[in-house]
């Protein structure tokens, strides 16, 4: 048996959406909760979980609300994965849910950017931040400012093993607020939305029905890796919280129970052991995120839209979960949501097949 000097380490970091604690059970702490690090002995597991934005702190509805402390979120992941990675034979795992997905993207991107500091040189945390936010032409991650970064502070540059997101929303990742309710509060943003080459294996967990203007989904594309990353954008029935499983009462339901599995199934094609888990959650519970609150019905309802071009591109990025057969829901329950995402995206299908 390997000593724990000797084995390879699986660093894995859960990053939690707005207001979520482990009290909510969502998908990201079930994930977190789940995970079996004791079976397998030939790895060392370093596992973090990180709460949602707007759960610590003096002000927790403007963390939630205008997505403040996202950069606090960020650097704690990114520290803690700079004390524990050692060199490449190690796996970084990171899974988020909303916020905590836009965090965990957004932390691939760093990476990408500057890599990983020692631990003898955290104190410049901050300056690799801000070197990746602010970053022109000139300091992308090939050129030569990253490159000199990189050099200075002996950075490593490892790859990500397995990225999972649970319905990253928002324009850029952080939702926009309306003129009428203070103007925009997108303070972060993508610099590029397409995967870092540093990702090996990608997963994207969405909301079909999810009707708020500012919930849209950033989607994720392919990056100039292509054909040497793996990455699936499912489409699942219900909306945002959902596919994310929020709260352990009302959407502790089959919708979330459904992503969830999908999620874990992929991280166990990918290596992880999970600990026996509890059967899936039968019970259907409708829910419309746009009457959830008066502040979301201040704005007009906004269907989300599955495109053609990413539907059946050559790298078949996007499908439908279980193409679309959701036997664990029957079509009144399905006809309950007055999205018309689905409808479109059926039409588009056959007229597509009409003129092929």
């Amino acid at each position: 048996m390997l000593t724990l000097a000797h084995r390879r380490r699986r660093i894995i970091v859960c990053l939690d959406g707005t207001w979520e604690t482990p009290q909510e059970k969502t998908n990201v702490y079930k994930f977190y909760a789940s995970l079996d690090s004791t079976t397998d002995q030939t790895w060392d597991y370093k596992i973090s979980y990180c709460p949602g934005l707007g759960t610590k702190g003096n002000y927790p509805l403007l963390g939630g609300l205008f997505g403040y402390g996202i950069t606090d979120q960020i650097l704690s992941a990114y520290q803690y994965i700079c004390k524990n990675y050692r060199n490449e034979n190690d796996e970084i795992w990171l899974v988020g849910f909303s916020r905590g997905a836009y965090a965990a993207r957004s932390l691939t991107g760093l990476i990408y950017n500057v890599g990983l500091l020692p631990e003898n040189q955290l104190h410049h945390s901050k300056d690799a931040y801000q070197h990746y936010r602010n970053r022109g032409d000139a300091s992308r991650p090939g050129e030569l400012l990253s490159l000199e970064f990189r050099t200075k502070f002996n950075c490593r540059m490892p790859s990500i093993h397995f990225l999972a997101c649970f319905d990253t929303v928002g324009s850029l990742g952080v939702p926009k607020l309306p003129w009428y309710l203070g103007g925009s509060a997108c303070l972060h943003e993508f610099h590029d939305t397409k995967l870092s080459p540093i990702v090996k294996n990608a997963y994207h967990a969405v909301s079909i029905h999810e009707q708020r203007e500012w919930f849209r989904p950033t989607l994720m594309q392919i990056s100039a890796a292509g054909d040497q990353q793996v990455l699936e954008q499912v489409w699942f029935p219900g909306m945002h919280s959902d596919v994310g499983g929020q709260q352990s009462g009302p959407y502790d339901n089959v919708l979330s129970s459904q992503s969830l599995h999908w999620i874990m199934t992929k991280a166990i094609q990918n290596g992880l052991v999970f600990k026996p888990h509890c059967p899936i959650n039968t019970q259907f519970i409708y829910h419309d995120s746009y009457t959830s609150s008066l502040i979301y019905r201040l704005m007009p309802r906004q269907d989300r839209s599955i495109e053609r071009d990413v539907i059946t591109n050559n790298f078949c990025l996007s499908q439908l979960f279980k193409a679309g057969k959701f036997d664990y829901m029957t079509q009144e329950q399905l006809g309950l949501y007055r999205s018309k995402t689905l409808p479109n995206f059926y039409s588009c299908i056959q007229q597509q097949n009409k003129l092929s």
